[in-house]
């Protein structure tokens, strides 16, 4: 599916606000659930071939991406039956401090879940994304596949350039408010 893009990314004031309204335009009262596609096996298996590719570390469990593979067809069997019994619960996230980019001797918290929990996410991610995405607004650039701070930054500074007076004055409203004695 390819985006329609334009220079200026304003909000446009006249689209629907509520995502019902944005998923279901004709009103009816139709609502349709997506949790039996979540826990299809199928879906289980794509989701596990996603977590397996990006390899990464064991959560609080110390399960690794080879053990759980050992066991993939009874780990893949117990979450599909834990997700239809709604009885799935995720465990703990491990903290691993890791170094802060350009900031040497700093550290931040990363999150680390269980390679379980990673295919649960996957398999929900899988199902979600093609629904929710295409109703997000173009400006929008947090947390979605393809898009980074670096390609934000990017276009506010495009933005900055071409004269939008609009997109400038939030980075001149920024700036005070960053300087003030108040806003530290």
């Amino acid at each position: 599916m390819s985006r329609k893009t334009s220079l200026c990314e304003r909000p446009i004031g006249q689209r629907p606000r509520r995502l019902a309204d944005w998923l279901n335009p004709t009103g009816a009262r139709k609502v349709h659930s997506l949790v039996d596609k979540v826990y299809k096996l199928k879906n289980l298996e794509l989701a596990w071939g996603k977590v397996r590719h990006n390899q990464g570390r064991g959560g609080v469990d110390g399960e690794s991406i080879a053990s759980f593979e050992e066991k993939l067809e009874e780990n893949l069997k117990r979450l599909h039956e834990e997700l239809k019994a709604d009885l799935y619960r995720p465990q703990p996230v491990r903290q691993q401090l890791i170094p802060k980019p350009g900031q040497p001797g700093r550290l931040r918290p990363l999150g680390i879940p269980t390679v379980y929990d990673r295919v649960c996410q996957q398999a929900l991610l899988n199902r979600l994304e093609p629904i929710f995405d295409p109703v997000f607004d173009e400006a929008n650039f947090g947390y979605r596949k393809g898009r980074s701070p670096k390609d934000a930054l990017s276009k506010v500074w495009k933005e900055i350039q071409s004269g939008r007076q609009w997109i400038v004055h939030i980075v001149h409203w920024r700036h005070s408010m960053n300087s003030s004695p108040e806003a530290r």
